[in-house]
Parts: C-alpha cells; sequence; structure tokens
C-alpha cells in the first residue's frame, strides 16, 4: 500500500510541471489592450519631448520592453504599466533584469530579475535594486523577437508580462 502512495505521489509531482508546461497561451481580449496600450502611449509621447539615452550593462546581449499586468484566471489580461530591461540569453538559458512602472508614473515602481530555463522562469521582484523580497515562478513562451509570460510570486495575484527583444549586435 506504501509504494502505491508513493508511486501516486511521484506521479503528481512528475505531472503538474508537465502539465502547466504543455497548456496553451491565454486568450485576451486584444481590442480592449491595444486601445488602453494605444491611450497610454499617445500620453506618454505627448509629455515626452527629451529622450535619455541609456548605456546596457557590459554582459547583456539585448534588450526588451512590453507591457505587464494582471492576469485574471488565465482568460483575460488587465494591463496596468510598462517594463524594460536587459537580458543575456542563449539558445535555452538566460539572465535579465527588468524595471517595471505603472501607467502614469514616472519612476519605476519595482525591480525584475532572474533566469530563463527553456519555458521557465525563475527570480525575485522587489521595490528596489539590492533587495530580494518576494520570489517569483514562471512559464511562458519566447522566440527571437517577442515573448509572453505568466508571473506567480509567493504572495500576490498572477501577472502577466508581453513585448518584443532586440538582440544587439
Amino acid at each position: 500500500m506504501k509504494k502505491i502512495l508513493y508511486l501516486g505521489i511521484c506521479f503528481l509531482l512528475i505531472c503538474m510541471p508537465l502539465a502547466t508546461a504543455t497548456s496553451t497561451i491565454l486568450q485576451t481580449p486584444s481590442e480592449s489592450n491595444e486601445k488602453n496600450i494605444r491611450q497610454e502611449t499617445i500620453r506618454i509621447e505627448k509629455n515626452d519631448d527629451t529622450k535619455t539615452t541609456d548605456t546596457p550593462p557590459p554582459w547583456a546581449n539585448g534588450n526588451f520592453s512590453g507591457v505587464w499586468g494582471y492576469s485574471i484566471w488565465g482568460e483575460w489580461d488587465i494591463p496596468i504599466g510598462w517594463m524594460f530591461g536587459y537580458y543575456k540569453r542563449n539558445t535555452n538559458f538566460g539572465y535579465f533584469y527588468a524595471g517595471l512602472t505603472l501607467f502614469g508614473e514616472e519612476n519605476i515602481s519595482f525591480y525584475l530579475q532572474g533566469y530563463i530555463f527553456g519555458p521557465f522562469m525563475f527570480g525575485a521582484i522587489s521595490v528596489n535594486e539590492s533587495a530580494n523580497e518576494t520570489l517569483f515562478v514562471g512559464i511562458g513562451r519566447y522566440n527571437e523577437t517577442s515573448y509572453r509570460w505568466r508571473v506567480m510570486g509567493e504572495i500576490g495575484p498572477t501577472f502577466f508580462m508581453q513585448g518584443t527583444y532586440t538582440k544587439f549586435e
């Protein structure tokens, strides 16, 4: 009886990540997301007369930018801010560092950093650059030009992140 119980527990531990990895991409009401993003982009472009230059860290081989927000029950996404950052990525392994800000805010609200192993991501999120307040895990899809992730922390809601990559030459 104990062997059956142990086999059942092992089966569950192996199948849970596999089921998550093979789940389908979330369906989103793209019309409302695009409307919110377009309105916020227009507002920022009107207020941003000066462009600042940013020097990438020496370890980075690319940068990324996009939107992030709440992911409600995997059915729709509510964008709440912008994200930007740098990454160093090989075929299936990578490191990233990102700043997240809320729409309408000028300062960075959160910092996110971690590692990517194939479709899995893990790391830490905090309100400043040096403290690791909350650990998170994520699952997603990415290619050479774009990404989409679902991220869940130790506490709080599930978030989505999506955007585009730019590889440095």
